[in-house]
């Protein structure tokens, strides 16, 4: 079985630190954002009633992909209300760099909300098969099942979690994309404590998936 074999998973759950994404320490991750060029060409406008979002694609790193295309984030913005997205400035598909791919094997940030802006974070390949150790507490394994990725178990008795693109597609559009638009809808979101914001962002993405996927027949759902 390909991919890193590290001794042990790094995230309790799917809503670990890592999606706690709006008060992340200065890291590699943030850098990317920071260095960004103050004018970009954006690759797609989503309008959806009177709201005009502009989608940016960065350069991939050899090392990375793009879980999403700007198409998948209009598809799925396109099936929320116009409400929830007056304000957003644009939606940014990040490249990945050399040092958040070291950074990886520790922590790895799948997405930011900053200000009117959501960034997501192009994923290591390495990560696509990741070997966690143990297995997680059910909710865990059903939350990552949920979404198409599949657990392993190897002849050592260690559990692997395994991506395709479809599963990886779907992680990201519903469990990273809605829970960073949950944040901007969070009109609290600054005020609140860490917890009680990632909860709302956690409750707002769980809620927009059921909706989404009981109006929608589509194998990416």
């Amino acid at each position: 079985m390909s991919g890193l074999k590290l001794s042990s998973g790094r995230r309790s759950n799917i809503y670990s630190e890592s999606k706690y994404t709006n008060w992340s320490e200065y890291d590699p991750f943030d850098l990317e954002i920071s260095t960004l060029p103050d004018r970009l060409r954006s690759e797609l406008k989503i309008e959806i009633g009177s709201v005009l979002i502009p989608i940016y694609v960065r350069n991939l790193h050899s090392e990375f992909i793009h879980p999403v295309s700007p198409e998948d984030v209009k598809k799925i913005l396109s099936k929320v209300s116009s409400k929830l997205l007056n304000s957003l400035e644009g939606i940014y598909l990040l490249g990945g760099t050399s040092k958040q791919l070291k950074a990886s094997k520790k922590h790895f940030q799948y997405g930011c909300y900053q200000s009117g802006r959501i960034y997501l974070y192009a994923f290591p390949r390495w990560m696509l098969v990741e070997y966690w150790g143990t297995l997680p507490k059910p909710t865990t394994v059903k939350e990552y099942e949920s979404m198409g990725a599949k657990w392993k178990q190897d002849e050592s008795g260690g559990w692997w979690l395994e991506f395709d693109r479809l599963s990886l597609r779907r992680f990201y559009l519903f469990d990273v994309l809605l829970h960073e638009l949950g944040h901007h809808t969070d009109k609290r979101v600054w005020s609140r404590d860490n917890k009680s914001a990632e909860r709302y962002a956690e409750w707002f993405a769980r809620d927009c998936t059921r909706l989404i996927r009981m109006d929608s027949n589509e194998k990416m759902f």
